[in-house]
């Protein structure tokens, strides 16, 4: 089964530091559009509701926040990368005689030829592993959510769930829900950005909240993944 990746860190970093730093300079102001655009058309392959052409510049700055948040809650779930040289790999990379072959020099291995079997379409609507990663990440949105609704109304109704998630950073966008069902109140939330696979499905009754995480194809919808 095809695995995707969760969106690089440095990729979200780049753009909001440049959307923070562009603010007065319109140059800035349009390459951050461009970077918004460009990251909203490869995070998910699914129908989604789309602002209003009218509402472009609040939209575009409502997914930027969106992306800011996305990235603080997955920070401590990303590893740290190495700052130095360990002294151990310093002193091989001494030992290395002058005259020996440069990366760019050894040769490539062989690529495996692309595959010629056509993918099933019913698999991208089965439910994706998630990476240890995305795992952890989940967790970190799921605490957040169930103490925002823990603190909430006791018998909340669809529209004082909408309230608390989009109070929380979630963009309407990405919501699907909040509906009556089985005695609460149900929601599904799309994280899938830049290749990610992480949804989250959501029922809440105001004293019992639990929310599942799982992976789903870029090319469905959350909702449409058989669980």
């Amino acid at each position: 089964m095809r695995r995707i990746s969760l969106m690089p860190l440095a990729a979200l970093t780049a753009l909001c530091g440049l959307t923070l730093a562009g603010c007065g300079n319109e140059q800035a102001d349009t390459r951050a559009k461009a970077d918004v655009d460009h990251v909203r058309a490869g995070s998910s392959g699914s129908p989604t509701t789309r602002p209003d052409p009218a509402d472009d510049e609040s939209g575009d700055s409502e997914f930027i926040a969106f992306m800011m948040l996305l990235n603080t809650v997955a920070e401590p779930c990303l590893p740290e990368l190495p700052t130095a040289v360990p002294p151990e790999e310093s002193e091989a990379m001494e030992e290395i005689p002058s005259d020996a072959p440069r990366p760019d020099e050894l040769p490539l291995p062989d690529e495996p030829p692309p595959s010629s079997e056509p993918r099933d379409p019913e698999e991208a609507f089965q439910e994706i592993e998630l990476s240890s990663v995305e795992k952890c990440d989940a967790e970190q949105h799921v605490r957040r959510i169930t103490k925002a609704l823990a603190a909430g109304t006791a018998d909340p109704a669809p529209g004082d769930v909408d309230a608390v998630l989009r109070g929380l950073g979630y963009i309407e966008e990405r919501i699907d829900g909040p509906q009556r069902a089985r005695g609460g109140v149900e929601f599904t939330l799309d994280l899938r950005v830049m290749g990610g696979s992480l949804c989250l499905s959501g029922t809440t009754t105001g004293t019992k909240t639990t929310i599942e995480p799982y992976g789903a194809d870029v090319e469905v919808a959350c909702t449409e993944v058989r669980r």
